[in-house]
């Protein structure tokens, strides 16, 4: 459960993450760099890199009718992040981001081989009061199969929250993810970080609630789930080559869950790798504007492995 965007499309779920990120495990804000001058003269300039890998074993799936099959999957996200403040302003927040879905796939299933995107973030984060953090920030970019990529394809998702400070130990996060080619464009979430004993944090904000146990500094085991979810439009005669023509040019809604658990470790300051193995009990692939649909009928064994770094 890499803490990763799912460069799947922005929602509430990854909104809640992005404010969780922003604020340290003791619930204060992100320190500012030195500086060598007053705040009000300096610009300060950060970075964050993300990436992960995943490979989920054979899970049986429906596929329409009697006919059932087995599919894989492979999952790679990439996240590259520059954020520049000017003095105490607001931090302003650019990058690229990228996610591919490949599939395994029982021959003839209307399923798409591989969903994608590839987006740029604009986002912007602001201080409000002494207890607020605010984030607005939006992915405009291609989001299909990457077979004949066109207009249809653009899209920008995007997500509204904030994050408040009650304490050294407990944050709260409220907000909202918009995405107009979900079945539920408007998506509202609440979650919270929470430093309940010695070692021990619940981090119950999605994509990725987790508890969590600090074995030793820079050593942490963990459990919990992740959702992954995003949007993307199939080919014009995706439909046709699938004996299905009302998928042609189709929205498909992608969603699935992850249980599992791993260990995060701190290889230097700044610097975090994470694995992690468990099992994928549902996935859906949601044509809803075409009244169809194909769920798991059975799950699957996932790992996974991440890094991130931030500097």
């Amino acid at each position: 459960m890499m803490h990763s965007l799912a460069i799947r499309g922005l929602t509430a779920a990854s909104l809640l993450w992005l404010l969780d990120a922003s604020v340290s495990p003791a619930g204060e804000a992100p320190a500012s760099a030195p500086l060598s001058e007053p705040a009000a003269t300096k610009l300060q300039i950060s970075y964050e890199v993300e990436a992960d890998y995943s490979y989920v074993g054979p899970v049986r799936t429906e596929i329409g009718g009697h006919h059932t099959g087995n599919l894989t999957e492979q999952s790679g996200s990439f996240r590259l992040i520059m954020a520049p403040r000017w003095g105490e302003g607001p931090i302003f927040r650019f990058g690229i981001a990228a996610q591919r879905f490949s599939f395994g796939l029982p021959d003839n299933a209307p399923l798409p081989n591989t969903l994608q995107s590839t987006s740029l973030v604009l986002g912007i984060d602001l201080q409000l009061f002494d207890s607020w953090l605010v984030r607005v920030e939006a992915e405009p970019g291609f989001y299909s199969d990457f077979h004949d990529i066109g207009r249809g394809d653009f899209n920008v998702p995007f997500i509204i929250g904030g994050s408040y400070i009650a304490g050294a130990s407990l944050q709260w996060i409220i907000g909202l993810g918009v995405d107009v080619n979900r079945r539920y464009p408007v998506i509202p979430a609440v979650g919270l970080r929470w430093n309940f004993m010695d070692k021990w944090t619940l981090d119950a904000v999605l994509p990725t609630p987790r508890l969590e146990y600090e074995a030793k500094k820079g050593l942490t085991f963990y459990a919990g789930g992740d959702l992954k979810t995003g949007t993307y439009r199939v080919s014009e005669n995706f439909g046709d080559a699938h004996g299905r023509r009302a998928l042609n040019d189709a929205i498909v809604e992608y969603d699935e869950i992850r249980v599992g658990g791993g260990i995060s470790w701190k290889a230097m300051p700044g610097v975090t790798l994470e694995a992690e193995a468990g099992y994928l009990p549902y996935r859906e692939f949601n044509y809803h504007r075409a009244e169809q649909g194909y769920k798991s009928k059975n799950g699957g064994a996932y790992g996974q492995v991440g890094l991130s770094a931030k500097f």
